[in-house]
């Protein structure tokens, strides 16, 4: 009898399949290929539906980690809160769809601050209940 190997050449994934982390990088490097145009409205559907893809695990604690950042409550999503703390010129009610002469910026920030919160959240074994933690203690009334 002839023993089975694993299928997986990266941990406990199969072959093709690839981390948030390295997906993120994929879509940052060829936006193209992924059939986004580079601008950060795109990303922000394209990450809307991966995070839905999961189930809302990929995207989740962002949220209050970018609200932990900005230092006070809001009512508005994370791709507003990224345009907040990158631009808090920004109109509110404009949101990120007319941000056409800073999407270079507002793309490389995304990116800066989704590495921050995934090193923030897998940094520790509890760092995902560390950041709702410091949420709560943080926002409670």
């Amino acid at each position: 009898m002839t023993e089975r190997t694993s299928a997986s050449g990266f941990g406990d994934r199969r072959i093709g399949e690839f981390s948030f982390r390295e997906h993120l990088e994929l879509i940052r490097t060829r936006p193209g290929m992924y059939g986004l145009d580079g601008s950060y409205g795109d990303y922000v559907t394209y990450l809307y539906g991966y995070d839905a893809g999961t189930r809302d695990g990929a995207l989740l604690g962002f949220r209050e980690w970018l609200l932990l950042k900005l230092g006070h409550h809001s009512s508005f999503v994370w791709p507003r809160l990224v345009t907040e703390l990158v631009l808090p010129e920004a109109s509110p009610g404009r949101g990120y769809r007319d941000l056409d002469e800073k999407q270079n910026s507002m793309v490389k920030a995304l990116f800066r601050l989704l590495g921050e919160f995934l090193h923030d959240r897998d940094a520790e074994r509890d760092g995902l209940r560390s950041i709702f933690r410091d949420y709560a203690l943080h926002f409670r009334e």
